[in-house]
């Protein structure tokens, strides 16, 4: 399931659209005046979109079979778990 090859073009559209978050990253807390949680909340949403465009073309996932997709995202959920287990640590520590 092999796709196009990817052009300069295409990888300078992703990077001016990494660009774009990482300065909207850093305009979002003084513009949007938030709480600390939805700021937080909005900050990590910002981010998983730049890990999923670097995941995507700068990785060369969107161009890899289902199973290897598969396993990406097996290892994002055990990192997830981790997360969650030291989080409650934390939280009752």
């Amino acid at each position: 399931m092999q796709t196009s090859e990817p052009t300069i073009a295409l990888y300078t559209k992703v990077l001016a659209g990494l660009l774009l978050l990482t300065l909207l990253t850093f305009i979002q807390p003084s513009t949007w005046h938030l709480t600390p949680g939805k700021t937080i909340v909005i900050q990590l949403i910002i981010a998983m979109m730049k890990v999923g465009l670097v995941a995507a073309y700068y990785m060369h996932l969107r161009s890899e079979r289902a199973y290897l997709k598969g396993y990406v995202v097996m290892a994002l959920v055990i990192l997830l778990i981790f997360f969650v287990i030291v989080g409650i640590d934390v939280v009752h520590s």
